[in-house]
C-alpha cells in the first residue's frame, strides 16, 4: 500500500473489506484522535447527510450535529474540537 502519509495511490474501494483497510490504513498511518467511521457500500450515511463529496459533521456524545460544513476543513475546525474536548474531559 504505499508508505507512511503516502495516500496518492488510493483508488475507490469496490468492497466493503476494501474500506475497512483503507480505514484501518488510515488509522496506521495517522494516529487520529477521533473515531473512523466506515459507511456502507451504499454510502446510505453520507446519503442521509446530504450526499456531499466531502461533507463532515462534528457529532457530540449526546448525538446532537454541532457543525456541519460542505467541504470539510479540518484547519477550520480545530477550536470547535478542542472545546468540545475539552467539555467532555471535566
Amino acid at each position: 500500500m504505499g508508505s507512511t502519509l503516502d495516500f496518492s495511490d488510493i483508488e475507490q474501494p469496490e468492497s466493503y473489506e476494501e474500506r475497512q483497510l483503507l480505514a484501518q490504513r488510515t488509522c496506521d498511518d495517522l494516529h487520529p484522535a477521533t473515531t473512523i467511521v466506515i459507511d456502507d457500500m451504499e454510502n446510505s450515511v453520507r446519503k442521509a447527510y446530504g450526499g456531499l463529496p466531502n461533507s463532515a459533521f462534528i457529532i457530540d456524545r449526546g448525538g446532537i450535529v454541532i457543525q456541519k460544513e460542505n467541504w470539510a476543513d479540518i484547519g477550520a475546525w480545530s477550536a470547535i474540537l478542542d472545546d468540545l474536548l475539552s467539555r467532555n474531559d471535566r
